[in-house]
C-alpha cells in the first residue's frame, strides 16, 4: 500500500510503481463507503483505425476538412 497526498491545486501523484502497472491516464472517479474509488478507463486513441482505415493521415487534412465543414450551408 502507498501514501499519496494531494497538493494544492486537487492533484493526486500516483507513485510511478503504481502508474507503471496500471497504465492508465484516465480515471472515474468513485465515492465510496471506504473512500475514494480510481477505475482506470480504456485510452480511446487505441482504437483509432481499428473499424477501419483512419480518415486523415494528416494535421492539415483534418484542419482542411473542419474549413470546408465550417462553411458549409446548413439550410
Amino acid at each position: 500500500m502507498e501514501i499519496v497526498e494531494v497538493d494544492g491545486s486537487g492533484r493526486i501523484y500516483l507513485p510511478a510503481e503504481i502508474r507503471r502497472r496500471i497504465r492508465a491516464r484516465r480515471f472515474r472517479v468513485k465515492i465510496v463507503e471506504e473512500g475514494i474509488l480510481l477505475e482506470p478507463l480504456d485510452d480511446v486513441d487505441k482504437y483509432y483505425g481499428k473499424f477501419g482505415p483512419p480518415r486523415y493521415k494528416t494535421l492539415e487534412e483534418i484542419e482542411d476538412t473542419l474549413k470546408d465543414l465550417s462553411q458549409m450551408d446548413l439550410h
